[in-house]
């Protein structure tokens, strides 16, 4: 057995056993996500498969620890480890805890988190895709189109992220990321900024990513009741002529049928440009639906094509995936 698993495991014990933590709060969670179709790509044929989450689902399949310790005072000192699987064959995605390892303290002058973890413009991303297929495999911008030019990174290492506390509707932060990789100096900055009231949530978001390019996103959702609705624009500019420039949109909405379905579509389309010449364009559309058996488990249908194409409006990638699955969290 991998001995990141047995370390896992062991923690688990751990914290079941309460021994350990006796002043702290510790969460056990986790998700597994499966789901079997096929998908098509350009000049094959259509190859019948099981997916997981991450590749033909709703979310990667995950296990995780979190926990707080109230110091008093309104301080805490919370933490993370999240590792992400892939449930067809029991392996780890690599990184060993790719979605998370985290230190922090919170308390009335915000959150402080030092580690791995998602950076600041993740959540702008997010929240323009949050009502686009659920913010799956299916959603065309975070699968093909956003992708067609080059893509900011998610989650760095070596990551300190600032949150700001509650101010009335106003929320945002900043995040700073050490290189990378030794010498190369591939550091990150970045920040958020965002208001939230009632069923209106706008935010704008920026992230830094030296030696490599600059991504500036806005996005917002309603929630009208009948149906929620979500939609983005983000630029990208290379740091180098060579790398070019990128503008990208997506929209999307979720409608909500009685009380146990859920229906949603989704578009995206993008533009790359290199010394202001067009090379390349990709566009996608996405729809899907949830059945809900309980508050842990759902059944779920979905669909998704993109496609890009060349200065010349030459298709160079086409693909399309569709897949019925079930996901159950812990």
């Amino acid at each position: 057995m991998n001995k990141s698993l047995i370390a896992l495991a062991a923690f688990a014990a751990l914290a079941s056993s309460g021994a350990a933590f006796a002043q702290s709060t510790v969460t056990i969670y986790g998700r597994i996500d499966n789901s079997i179709g096929a998908q098509k790509d350009l000049g094959k044929s259509t190859q019948s498969k099981m997916f997981y989450g991450g590749t033909g689902g709703l979310t990667t399949p995950r296990l995780g620890f979190r926990g707080t310790e109230d110091l008093g005072g309104g301080l805490k000192v919370n933490f993370q480890f999240e590792q992400r699987i892939d449930t067809t064959n029991g392996a780890e995605e690599a990184p060993t805890f790719k979605g998370a390892a985290l230190v922090g303290l919170s308390g009335g002058f915000g959150t402080v988190r030092a580690g791995r973890m998602t950076t600041q413009l993740d959540d702008v991303r997010a929240l323009s895709y949050a009502n686009n297929v659920f913010d799956s495999a299916f959603s065309p911008a975070d699968n093909g189109v956003f992708k067609s030019g080059g893509d900011y990174s998610k989650r760095h290492n070596s990551q300190i992220r600032y949150e700001l506390p509650a101010m009335s509707g106003v929320y945002g932060g900043v995040s700073y990321a050490f290189e990378q990789t030794a010498g190369k100096g591939d550091k990150m900055a970045g920040f958020m900024v965002g208001y939230k009231a009632g069923p209106l949530n706008v935010a704008l978001g920026y992230q830094d990513e030296k030696t490599k390019s600059k991504y500036t996103g806005v996005a917002g959702s309603y929630d009208f009741g009948v149906a929620s609705i979500s939609g983005g624009f983000n630029t990208r500019k290379g740091s180098t002529t060579a790398l070019g420039k990128d503008d990208e949109f997506t929209a999307g909405i979720n409608v909500p049928v009685g009380a146990a379905v859920n229906v949603s579509l989704g578009y995206a389309s993008s533009k790359t440009k290199v010394n202001g010449a067009t090379t390349g364009k990709s566009d996608g559309f996405g729809l899907g639906a949830t059945y809900t058996l309980s508050k842990r488990t759902k059944l779920y249908v979905g669909y998704r094509t993109h496609n890009i194409k060349n200065a010349a409006g030459v298709k160079t990638t086409d693909t399309a995936i569709y897949a019925v699955g079930v996901r159950h969290d812990f």
